[in-house]
């Protein structure tokens, strides 16, 4: 049941003003669940269809839990991720709660009619519960409903390197706050489903040029100073285990959005459903008339 209830990795992070049923948009979420579903090969424009009748039905339902459904531009092109943003984790506890309901009981009829027939479409599934780092996060008031891309890096600190680490991100926070560096970049602490250690760090973007922005210019490089950058350079070797780069771009059609999110940009946010593409052959034209 979960499978067909969630997909996400902004931390890969739903940014809550996808959750808030409020005008003006909030900052992100303080407790993040992260869905990742990693879909058999060629199974993913069948996969959309049915994520999309499964947000119909959230839709119906008025639901007031929402989702944000990223797809990769740069990573596994078989996954799909949902980022559901909470305040707190007993209102996690409740949402869980409340849509096993949704799926089992009051709108059974209609997730067992969008259900696939036969053999599922997943692979595997993992997820991932994190909590928000306001203290190494940087301009957190961005309008994520005009954003379409997220970058999210994946970090693993070594045990006993903790604190050093998240010295040098607030370091980093600190220059981009004197460079004024036009971005947002929200750090989220994984509580729950990774290994002990790891942090997401998730920045979007209007467009795919946010990539030519990395790394920043000569401004931020003044603000962070020579000193800093050799100190965060040094931590970073010395503290990191891994660290993965992804870019993802936002699914609307997959995403279960409040109105006034969905207010920001109407004409890429209002969920529309997906017709199933036509397999039947084309009709073969007659020799010298025109079709």
């Amino acid at each position: 049941m979960k499978q067909i209830l969630f997909l996400s990795l902004a931390l890969g992070l739903l940014m809550a003003g996808a959750l808030g049923a409020v005008a003006q948009i909030p900052g992100p979420p303080r407790v993040l669940l992260i869905v990742r579903e990693e879909i058999k090969p060629g199974m993913m424009p069948a996969h959309s269809r049915e994520a999309n009748n499964v947000v119909q039905i959230y839709a119906k339902a008025n639901s007031p839990y929402h989702r944000l459904a990223l797809m990769p531009v740069a990573g596994n092109e078989n996954e799909v991720m949902y980022f559901w943003g909470y305040d707190s984790f007993a209102e996690m506890e409740k949402s869980n709660s409340y849509l096993d309901t949704v799926s089992n009981v009051t709108y059974k009829a209609d997730f067992d009619r969008v259900r696939p027939p036969g053999e599922d479409y997943h692979s595997s599934q993992r997820d991932t519960i994190a909590v928000l780092r306001e203290d190494m996060s940087y301009n957190l008031n961005t309008d994520i409903r005009k954003m379409r891309y997220m970058r999210v890096s994946t970090i693993r600190v070594k045990p006993g390197h903790t604190r050093e680490w998240e010295d040098s991100r607030r370091m980093t926070r600190d220059a981009h706050e004197k460079a004024k560096v036009d971005e947002t970049m929200v750090v989220y602490q994984v509580a729950g489903g990774a290994q002990s250690g790891t942090y997401l760090v998730m920045i979007p973007w209007a467009t795919l040029d946010g990539i030519a922005t990395i790394p920043h210019g000569k401004s931020y490089m003044d603000a962070l100073g020579d000193d800093r950058r050799d100190k965060i350079e040094k931590i970073e070797s010395d503290s990191i285990v891994f660290t993965a780069t992804d870019i993802y771009a936002f699914a609307p059609q997959l995403s279960y959005v409040s109105k006034e999110w969905a207010s920001g940009d109407p004409s890429f946010w209002t969920l529309k459903p997906m017709m199933a593409e036509s397999t039947a052959p084309a009709a073969r034209k007659a020799p010298g008339k025109k079709q």
